[in-house]
């Protein structure tokens, strides 16, 4: 898997592209800073013209951004780590305990974030630890031991919960002083209970947005009477129409033949027609 990718290690170059990766970590966060701001404020303005399905969508954006942005942070603590505990990648040739958490999560990381610094610092720590390692780390997050849990959730691609959503609608609307209630999660204060240490859920991976793990009870139930009255079946999506049966074979005749107005259908809405 890893074969070709790197060559003998270079204790210089590691260092080097350790103090790069984290400049242009530094660098990443600013933009994305600068882009979270700009969404709060479109949301805002949507939230302010009561737009809220584009709002929500917005927001799932501006949550994935925060989280990348506060797991890039993490990341650059771990390459700050790193170099001060330097001198054991240089005199140790098995992964020291004290280090291997770190080189685990950074050869991780590396490919799920645009710092070709890391990457090569990546190819260099494969180098000094062999292929087996970087098996190691790249493995099932769920059973992975030497990953760092919290950069896992802040890194992996997630999809947010309604929870979650409308916390952070709420927070926007907090900010910028607007009178903002979700009627879906209206009357619901907590907040959903994470199922293991990387924040992914046990039972859905959080992909189900109807999950009675990943959204409380009363929160699905709640949906499900708001949806129920609008004639959605789970608050957002409209349901699908009536089976109707196949449709009727081809006949050739009036209206379905080949002349004016013909075509499957038959008269002027016909398909083919002219």
């Amino acid at each position: 898997m890893f074969s070709g990718l790197f060559s003998s290690f270079d204790k210089a170059k590691t260092k080097s592209q350790l103090k790069l990766s984290m400049q242009r970590i530094g660098l990443m966060r600013n933009k994305k800073m600068q882009k979270v701001e700009g969404d709060k404020r479109s949301i805002a303005q949507l939230l302010k013209t009561s737009k809220d399905e584009p709002a929500r969508i917005k927001a799932e954006h501006l949550i994935k951004d925060v989280s990348t942005m506060e797991g890039l942070e993490m990341l650059q603590q771990l390459c700050d780590l790193l170099l001060a505990r330097f001198t054991l990648v240089e005199t140790e040739k098995q992964c020291d305990p004290d280090i291997k958490e770190i080189v685990c999560t950074i050869i991780w990381a590396a490919p799920r974030c645009e710092v070709s610094e890391l990457q090569e610092v990546k190819k260099q720590l494969i180098a000094r630890y062999g292929t087996k390692l970087g098996e190691e780390a790249t493995k099932d997050v769920k059973d992975n031991e030497w990953l760092n849990p919290r950069v896992v959730f802040k890194l992996m691609y997630r999809r947010p919960t309604d929870v979650e959503i409308n916390q952070c609608l709420k927070s926007v609307a907090n900010e910028f002083n607007i009178e903002w209630t979700d009627e879906v999660m209206e009357g619901y204060n907590g907040i959903p209970t994470v199922p293991d240490m990387s924040g992914i859920c046990a039972k859905c991976g959080g992909d189900d947005p109807n999950c009675s793990v990943c959204i409380p009870a009363e929160v699905l139930a709640n949906r499900k009477q708001q949806g129920a009255a609008q004639g959605r079946v789970d608050g957002w999506s409209a349901p699908p129409p009536p089976f109707q049966g196949p449709p009727p074979p081809f006949q050739e005749g009036p209206g379905n033949g080949g002349g004016a107005g013909g075509g499957y259908g038959g008269g002027d809405g016909g398909f083919g027609g002219e």
